[in-house]
């Protein structure tokens, strides 16, 4: 919204429908907001009934000056064929590395905050943790002591198997899901406090779940010498 009203510009928010209600209260405390400081009615508005078509229709429309499209690669490619200007988005795939000087409860804390804000579903949190041989004992250590549980090999299989779909996209069934409930999903018992579930790996690649963008609690780990 601020994108928008800075440039001077009214905004229209077209609301995911499995976060719609989430997303249309969060528009309306916004609008609120604006209209209290002087933003004239209707400058943020929002679809009610949120579908692929009514979407279509928005930026596809002649008055849409500019689509900010955050979501899926299909709805980044809708975006750019609307014949409107768009910015889209790719999926979100970020590492963070702790390296040996680093400040180990530090570095940890900041990585568990934002993998666990809104359960992980912010693109931008990270998907896997890099750290050094020298230093793995610590950094797991202080993973589980801020709720990480480190899933065993069957385990890991388990949830593995949740991560993706059949067709090599992102289970939506686990997006925003808590990691009892991922844990639960997945046959897998945790102690109770868990926040995050993490799996050791090795290798990365699209054939490899762990590796990939995942919008919920689960953190890949790597260590390198």
């Amino acid at each position: 919204s601020l994108i928008a009203v800075k440039a001077g510009n009214a905004i229209v928010i077209s609301p995911h429908p499995n976060a719609e209600h989430c997303i249309i209260e969060t528009a309306q405390v916004i609008r609120q907001a604006a209209e209290r400081a002087g933003a004239p009615e209707g400058l943020i508005q929002w679809i009610e009934t949120p579908t692929m078509q009514a979407t279509d229709a928005l930026m596809r429309h002649p008055d849409t000056g500019v689509i900010l499209a955050t979501g899926g690669a299909a709805m980044v490619k809708a975006a750019y064929s609307s014949g409107n200007p768009a910015l889209g988005v790719g999926p979100g795939n970020g590492p963070a590395f702790i390296e040996r000087s680093a400040d180990i409860p530090l570095a940890v804390k900041h990585i568990m905050d934002s993998k666990t804000f809104d359960n992980g579903t912010i693109c931008a949190s990270e998907q896997s943790i890099v750290t050094q041989t020298c230093i793995k004992e610590q950094v797991m250590a202080e993973v589980k002591r801020q709720g990480g549980y480190f899933l065993n090999p069957e385990e890991s299989a388990k949830v593995e198997r949740l991560i993706m779909r059949a067709n090599h996209t992102m289970n939506p069934a686990i997006v925003g899901k808590d990691a009892q409930t991922i844990a639960d999903m997945a046959g897998v018992t945790i102690r109770p406090g868990v926040r995050v579930l993490l799996s050791e790996q090795t290798q990365v690649g699209h054939e490899y779940p762990y590796s990939r963008e995942k919008l919920c609690p689960i953190l890949a780990f790597y260590v390198e010498d």
